[in-house]
């Protein structure tokens, strides 16, 4: 009885191994049929185009990680792997590296700021301090940020540069700035052009936002020098 068992499981052993042998066989076979292609250079291609180029020689795309990057479009390839001109078989599958795009900060407003405070404050935004110059200024005190040159809210990339422009505190004697009559009545711009000597220019504008007699425009802007000008125009609201 054990010789008879011990038979079986030989000639199952025999038969298991010879269908092992025969498998490998085969799929080695299968794999050496393949024929070895040169793989396409993707770089720099959106991501649809690129599955466009690699299905058209027979491979496979898969996404192995994305990077943020100042200079490329979001959805681009920036590697690949194995690289373009390399010869693999047909199927291989090209692991890719894809663009985030630059990330998108958005201009804190400085206007009031000291300077020490305004460079926290871009810093904390990942922006970077530009040129700082200094004017004379009716409006701000002194050695606080009147102007900036990108405005507050405009979307920009990381590390971008934001000039500014600081008070150097009022003006000598003999030179006069543009006060800030934005949202202030006429009446206190009338008795300043009274008093300099300055014709101001009236404009009336219908508006259902501001109270009559409340002006919304000017020209010049604050703090501009209108030392030479002889008149000044400022748009007055008017209930419809």
């Amino acid at each position: 009885m054990a010789k008879k068992f011990l038979k079986v499981f030989i000639v199952l052993a025999v038969i298991g191994f010879a269908f092992y042998f025969a498998f490998n066989m085969i799929m080695i076979s299968l794999v050496h049929s393949k024929k070895e292609i040169s793989t396409p250079n993707i770089v720099e291609k959106n991501l649809y185009n690129a599955i466009e180029e690699v299905s058209k020689y027979g491979f496979g795309l898969k996404m192995d990680g994305e990077e943020t990057n100042q200079n490329v479009p979001a959805g681009t390839i920036l590697r690949q792997n194995p690289p373009a001109g390399m010869y693999v078989r047909e199927g291989k599958v090209i692991k890719v590296t894809i663009s985030r795009g630059g990330e998108i900060i958005y201009v804190p407003n400085l206007i009031g700021q000291s300077i020490r405070s305004a460079d926290i404050s871009l810093r904390t935004a990942t922006l970077v301090m530009g040129e700082v110059t200094k004017r004379y200024s009716v409006v701000a005190d002194k050695d606080t940020i009147v102007a900036q040159d990108i405005a507050a809210g405009t979307k920009v990339d990381k590390d971008s540069v934001v000039n500014l422009i600081v008070s150097d505190g009022q003006p000598p004697e003999g030179m006069i700035l543009m006060p800030d009559f934005i949202n202030k009545n006429l009446q206190e711009a009338t008795e300043w052009s009274l008093q300099m000597g300055i014709v101001l220019n009236i404009t009336k504008e219908e508006s259902s936002e501001f109270d009559s007699g409340i002006i919304i425009r000017q020209y010049p802007e604050p703090d501009r020098d209108i030392t030479d000008l002889k008149s000044v125009n400022v748009t007055v609201a008017e209930r419809s």
